[in-house]
């Protein structure tokens, strides 16, 4: 694995959503429902955006591969987390738990699948 393009992606794959929160703050407020649902949306874009990106230059790409990438990226963006949420918003740790880190079991799940597809030897299918 390319551990410095891993940790670039993972740092960008936290980012993302985090900026856009900021500017989504108001919609938080009127529509908290609305709200984690735009932010999911991000991440999750941000997430199969990233993997693209890895894999593009990879030459071996595996499930084993997709899911070390979705784990340390889930693990990046829980310790960026952790301090922010838990010190600064004073969230608990299990609301932080169910409501922001089991989101990024997303990332596992991404990987892993766009891992496995760049893996897939063509088939008669690929000509349609």
């Amino acid at each position: 694995m390319k551990w410095k393009r891993v940790a670039g992606y993972g740092l960008a794959l936290w980012f993302v959503p985090f900026a856009v929160s900021f500017f989504l703050f108001s919609v938080r407020e009127g529509d908290r429902a609305l709200f984690e649902s735009l932010i999911t949306v991000v991440g999750v874009a941000s997430a199969v955006t990233g993997t693209v990106l890895y894999f593009r230059d990879v030459e071996k790409s595996d499930i084993k591969v997709g899911l070390l990438l979705g784990l340390v990226w889930g693990a990046i963006s829980i310790i960026i987390d952790l301090p922010i949420f838990l010190g600064i918003f004073e969230m608990s740790l299990r609301n932080y738990a169910v409501d922001i880190a089991l989101t990024y079991l997303a990332f596992p799940a991404i990987t892993m699948g766009i891992a496995a597809a760049k893996s897939a030897r063509p088939t008669s299918l690929d000509s349609y």
